[in-house]
């Protein structure tokens, strides 16, 4: 998120390259192995959607993590699956919460490292859930 906050830093799209470095294969499968066409579209939805991820990430007030990270299983290195809840406060001053999804590659050449499998957006309200 830091990263994203100052896309620009220390060189233009820094943050989106380290985001596209974390993306795991449905984000690869969605653009086509292409990370201009990622980059390409999350300037544009940004720009159009304050309270998009994007938006928010790039453009928004604040941003802050609740709570700690869960480990599927408990802290272990046998775990593959976390989540993490973030909030944020878009340009516009709405809030959004987001439940990221991260995972662990199991194999090789990058067994160990995680990635970016999903992130999950709440309704205006911060729920997750329909009632």
């Amino acid at each position: 998120m830091d990263a994203l906050e100052k896309n620009d830093f220390p060189e233009v799209d820094a943050g989106l390259a380290a985001m596209w470095a974390f993306a795991g294969d449905t984000t690869r499968f969605i653009f086509k192995n292409n990370q201009t066409e990622f980059i390409e579209s999350a300037h544009e939805t940004a720009k159009q959607f304050p309270t998009s991820f994007f938006g928010m990430a790039m453009r928004g007030k604040s941003w802050k993590l609740e709570g700690n990270i869960t480990m599927v299983g408990g802290d272990t290195e046998a775990c593959w699956i976390a989540t993490q809840i973030m909030s944020t406060i878009s340009s516009d001053g709405r809030m959004r919460r987001w439940q990221w999804e991260l995972r662990k590659h199991k194999r090789p050449p990058l067994r160990g490292a995680w990635y970016v499998e999903s992130i999950g957006s709440s309704d205006r309200l911060g729920n997750f859930e329909i009632d």
